[in-house]
């Protein structure tokens, strides 16, 4: 993560770095994106770099931690709860509100596809370790709160159910979709999977 030095610079100072560092990681392979790249970029001298992050993969880190705390606000923000919003719905605005987020800046898009595709290992779960934690407890807390309105089960373990629907949402983009299946309808049987469980 940053130093204090970083966090010293003024805000548009920072702003410009990180928005340098996410243009080049969301155009180039990660492992062709420089340093000399993104200073150029943010016009700041290479040497200052160092005084603000430890190396390439630190900055990385810290672009998701702030693109995860963004899309939460803006998820959080977006979601309603009400009583006509049942536990199920509110799950499918959940993740509309986040491709919603996403959709609006094509450098995201590219980005989680090259982090998918291209990240090194020791970097993506490293990532993946700082920001999955933001999922689950958003879930936990939503569970939570529809345990309390009498819609969910009193005695239902929030924490492995918000582990479950966090692992299921994460992985959807691996599912491989038939012709006569849509991303709702997967996502609702899924949902209806994990809350109701499988057996007779």
């Amino acid at each position: 993560m940053p130093s204090d030095t970083f966090f010293n610079l003024p805000k548009e100072k920072q702003e410009r770095i990180i928005d340098s560092a996410l243009t080049e990681f969301s155009k180039v392979h990660y492992r062709k994106v420089t340093i000399d790249m993104i200073v150029e970029k943010a016009e700041i001298p290479k040497g200052s770099f160092y005084q603000y992050f430890e190396n390439k993969n630190d900055l990385f880190l810290f672009i998701f931690n702030q693109i995860g705390n963004e899309k939460k606000e803006k998820i959080e923000e977006a979601v309603i709860y009400s009583e006509e919003l049942g536990f199920k719905d509110y799950i499918i605005h959940l993740l509309d509100s986040t491709l919603a987020y996403e959709n609006n800046d094509l450098r995201l898009i590219n980005l989680k596809k090259r982090f998918t595709d291209e990240c090194p290992q020791e970097v993506r779960k490293a990532v993946l370790q700082n920001e999955i934690p933001k999922s689950y407890r958003m879930l936990e807390d939503a569970l939570e709160l529809y345990v309390n309105k009498g819609e969910l089960r009193k005695d239902l373990n929030t924490k492995v159910v918000a582990y479950l629907l966090t692992s299921f949402i994460i992985n959807l983009d691996n599912y491989e979709f038939e012709s006569n299946e849509n991303y709702q309808e997967i996502i609702a049987h899924g949902l209806d999977t994990i809350l109701n469980g499988i057996g007779l």
